[in-house]
């Protein structure tokens, strides 16, 4: 199964003031077959989802939202017997998972209102679709003033209905798969907490308990999600287990949504406290409208209509980046002031979107939230076809539809999201898009991760000695790369042993001088970009899938000019050898006169 990074062998809210439906953040949106499912709640039940009532619906989170439940006393996950006649299939396999189990964070709280869905929760919604023949799910919702990971696009309910016995033992199977060993697929994947058929199971507590809440779950298996796992950035789908988690955005004030979220952030949230201003508008999320809408679309040089639409969106979180307020991409208070002109504060710097660093940014950065049906023209068409070995020439025709094609093939879940995809035109989604971009950019999802000599994975220390020696230190993060030396000394030549020692260190040294870098012997982000290279010129990576038929048209490309130059010296040999004949016969013609 293809692990995603590395391959080394080839009623949404009424307007302010009016009345608002609150809904059970863990119910299902409208499912496959049309019928409108969700569960309505009470604003006031409940603390939360997870059930940590100290970090959630408190100030502490600077929302103040709450969940529609939480979780009871102690519980056992009852599975029914096994029917010979409806064999329920085994668990999905992955060969290339590290020793390592993925570190996590606490509970990450939903603080921004972003509701696409992410590349791993799509991702791993495709994978049990495929798996277990179960396709009907549903992800991200418009935010409304109520806590949920749908909000941000981190969670899933994947429809299963625990009355029927063949769904029920689905159900069963795969929740017993996420959480046996202490959870450890859950960690895989990244998944917070998983609820089904009244219990909750969270990876902060590693057992079932009883869940409390509008909804028992019955109809769905819902799941929520970490950073990482929502971005893809997990073993599961790297081959390489994360060793410094994504602590997401940084919560504000319970006025003001955090920033959306695009690159990991590891430092903590400092002060992010944000004086609100008053304003004669009232909060706008994606979505709604509200007079002030039209105000902000008069400041970003759109048509007025009032409606906070994704085109609106788009433009008002590069506007505020370029004035350097949280990105958040909703029309609120602080936003509206800076609009009209009203003087703010200092932000803090936390508050703002995580800006990447060059090495974190690649050509596909610009689209990953972009979709690209058949038919569509322009640059992102002709990123899309060199990364496949299309012809690049702007049109999203029926070629490049092949080449998309052949290249879904290759990687399960998007072969199971074209399938769904039916009889309508081919088109590029944005986990197609990061699919496309760890293929071209095999060590895009590692780049983060720093080893210097000394560092060392599990498969390096089958004593146990560094896992020791962090226990006497009081230590309670793991002292392990995650399986990254191993993948390293893959790349650069050496024995994989999983030991970074001095012949490791050497020889990313000697890459680096080679690329123009400091020969430090440390690997950093510009270091895994300079090793990625040359794995991939070597042919120890894959690299993109058009590769060959960008080097053919580079090749093409070169013999073009060579010729073209060449014509051109030939036809400056024949002017110079004109001129020369032209100079002589003057020179003979001027002798005659002379005579």
């Amino acid at each position: 199964m293809l692990t995603g990074a590395l391959v080394l062998s080839g009623t949404m809210a009424l307007a302010d003031g009016e009345d608002q439906t609150v809904v059970d953040p863990a119910a299902p949106a409208t499912p496959a077959d049309g019928t409108d499912q969700m569960v309505v709640a009470a604003p006031d039940q409940g603390t939360d989802e997870s059930g940590t009532t100290d970090q959630h619906g408190s100030p502490s989170t600077g929302t103040g939202f709450r969940y529609g439940g939480m979780p009871a006393g102690p519980a056992t996950l009852v599975t029914l017997p096994e029917d010979p006649a409806y064999p329920v299939p085994e668990p999905p396999e992955n060969d290339a998972l590290p020793t390592q189990v993925d570190e996590d964070t606490s509970y990450q709280d939903q603080v921004s209102c972003d509701p696409e869905d992410r590349p791993g929760v799509t991702a791993f919604a495709m994978l049990l679709s495929e798996h277990y023949g179960r396709t009907a799910w549903s992800g991200a919702r418009a935010c409304i003033d109520y806590m949920s990971q749908h909000h941000d696009g981190r969670a899933l309910d994947w429809s299963l209905n625990a009355f029927d016995p063949q769904d029920r033992r689905i159900g069963d199977a795969a929740v017993t798969w996420l959480t046996e060993n202490d959870g450890e697929m859950m960690r895989r994947f990244g998944i917070e907490y998983v609820i089904w058929n009244g219990l909750i199971y969270m990876k902060d507590d590693n057992a079932w308990r009883h869940y409390v809440g509008a909804s028992p779950h019955t109809d769905h298996v819902h799941l929520s999600f970490t950073w990482d796992g929502a971005m893809m950035r997990t073993s599961w789908w790297t081959g390489v287990a994360v060793t410094e988690p994504d602590l997401g955005p940084c919560a504000t004030t319970s006025a003001q949504y955090a920033a959306i979220h695009t690159f990991p952030r590891f430092e903590a949230c400092s002060d992010t406290a944000i004086g609100t201003p008053s304003t004669e508008f009232g909060r706008v999320r994606p979505g709604e409208a509200g007079p002030g809408v039209s105000m902000l679309q008069t400041v970003l040089g759109i048509e007025p209509s009032g409606v906070l639409d994704e085109a609106t969106r788009t433009a008002l979180i590069d506007w505020q980046t370029e004035h350097d307020l949280p990105a958040t991409g909703v029309a609120d208070a602080v936003t509206y002031a800076a609009a009209q002109g009203i003087e703010l504060g200092e932000v803090p710097e936390s508050a703002l979107a995580v800006l990447p660093e060059d090495w974190q940014v690649s050509e596909f950065t610009p689209y990953r939230r972009t979709t690209l049906t058949q038919g569509a023209e322009g640059k992102a068409v002709v990123v899309v076809q060199e990364a496949l070995g299309a012809e690049p020439d702007g049109v999203f025709g029926p070629k490049t539809a092949e080449a998309l094609a052949a290249f879904e093939e290759t990687v399960p879940v998007l072969a199971e999201q074209a399938e769904r995809r039916g009889d309508e035109p081919a088109a590029v989604t944005p986990l197609t898009w990061l699919f496309l971009e760890r293929a071209v950019h095999p060590t895009m999802a590692l780049r983060d991760i720093e080893l210097a000599e000394g560092s060392r994975d599990m498969a390096g220390d089958p004593d146990g000695e560094l896992a020791a020696a962090a226990t006497l230190e009081g230590r309670t993060d793991s002292p392990y790369a995650g399986g990254a030396v191993t993948l390293l000394q893959e790349l650069v030549d050496v024995e994989a042993d999983g030991i970074f020692g001095p012949l490791t260190a050497e020889a990313v040294a000697e890459l680096q001088e080679a690329a123009g870098l400091e020969p430090t012997g440390v690997v950093d982000g510009p270091t895994w970009a300079a090793v990625e290279e040359v794995a991939i010129e070597t042919e120890r990576l894959a690299g993109a899938p058009g590769l060959e038929a960008q080097r053919e048209r580079e090749r093409r490309e070169a013999e073009k000019r060579e010729a073209q130059e060449q014509e051109r010296r030939e036809a400056q040999e024949k002017e110079r050898e004109e001129q020369e004949r032209r100079e002589a016969e003057h020179e003979a013609a001027v002798a005659n006169a002379d005579r």
